[in-house]
């Protein structure tokens, strides 16, 4: 059947426009090949490396154990040079790595970034609990503080020094400690028991990556210091550091606490009585509300 004038046109102007779309969707292809190919190449020239990056925010001070990093591959433009990698991984992450500054999940740790003179956990370290200290409103899990006696006449003695808060409430504080601080903390807080209107409280360090540990001026007195030479489970580096410290004479100071001591030698046995009893009973309460909160 023929076709007539205006129907031939209309079908020539549809192949003409099928013909420039196909035309158009060809170069569009093309192009789009083109594209990928380059994409493609890109990211063949691209080098990775690998990279280890925190997992949890860690605080200024705080301890960087072997769970918080993990290997990442990352673009070798965007890696420091200093990047902890897997050539250096066993110098930097180690039981004793500490931060240096507040760092934050997904960064990339770098060698300046972490401070590796950091307190090891020697047999003789135990996690304790302290109820009877003053801490600070605002102190969080995972800073680090001083523990520090104040005498009733003002004088104030740092007698444990940057220990690292492992845990924390409104009351309690857990910190790792060695034998010999914890021989020290004890002579202190009974004394502080004895002393009435004398403080044993916490402050935290600003900045504890970067602020190095203040020396501790408590110094116990002569029985305990006895006690901690003969004690076995004190480590060799321990008692190396506290026979440097009590090496320099420091009568002096210690008749200071002496003299204070000696005030109270009427009530002392009643005050430490009375204040053990309290620190029990806070003990056994927090204890309870533990196993309450476990549905035990």
């Amino acid at each position: 059947m023929a076709m007539n004038p205006m129907q031939k046109k209309a079908r020539t102007s549809f192949l003409l426009g099928m013909f420039l779309t196909l035309i158009v969707t060809g170069l569009i292809i093309v192009l789009l090949i083109t594209q990928l190919g380059k994409i493609k190449k890109e990211q063949a020239a691209v080098q990775y490396k690998n990279v280890y990056v925190l997992k949890q925010d860690v605080a200024s001070g705080g301890l960087i154990s072997d769970g918080m990093p993990t290997l990442s591959k990352v673009e070798a433009n965007n890696v420091p040079s200093n990047a902890v990698t897997d050539t250096n991984m066993v110098t930097y992450i180690t039981d004793t790595a500490t931060a240096k500054i507040e760092l934050t999940m997904g960064t990339v740790l770098t060698t300046d970034m972490i401070n590796i003179d950091g307190q090891a956990d020697t047999p003789d370290k135990r996690l304790q609990e302290y109820n009877m200290l003053i801490l600070p409103s605002r102190l969080e899990q995972g800073e680090t503080i001083d523990i520090r006696l104040r005498l009733p006449t003002g004088e104030d003695y740092i007698v444990l020094s940057k220990k690292y808060v492992e845990e924390t409430d409104s009351s309690t504080v857990w910190l790792k400690v060695g034998e010999d601080e914890i021989l020290t903390m004890s002579n202190a807080i009974v004394e502080a028991y004895v002393m009435e209107g004398s403080l044993l409280y916490a402050t935290t360090y600003v900045d504890a990556g970067m602020q190095g540990a203040a020396v501790p001026t408590y110094i116990a007195n002569s029985t305990v210091v006895e006690l901690m030479n003969d004690d076995p489970n004190i480590t060799a580096v321990a008692k190396a550091a506290l026979a440097a410290r009590y090496t320099t004479d420091k009568t002096d100071q210690r008749n200071v606490i002496n003299n204070q001591l000696g005030t109270y030698a009427d009530d002392a046995t009643a005050n430490v009585e009375n204040h053990v009893e309290e620190e029990a009973q806070r003990q056994q309460s927090a204890r309870q509300q533990y196993i309450d909160s476990l549905g035990l």
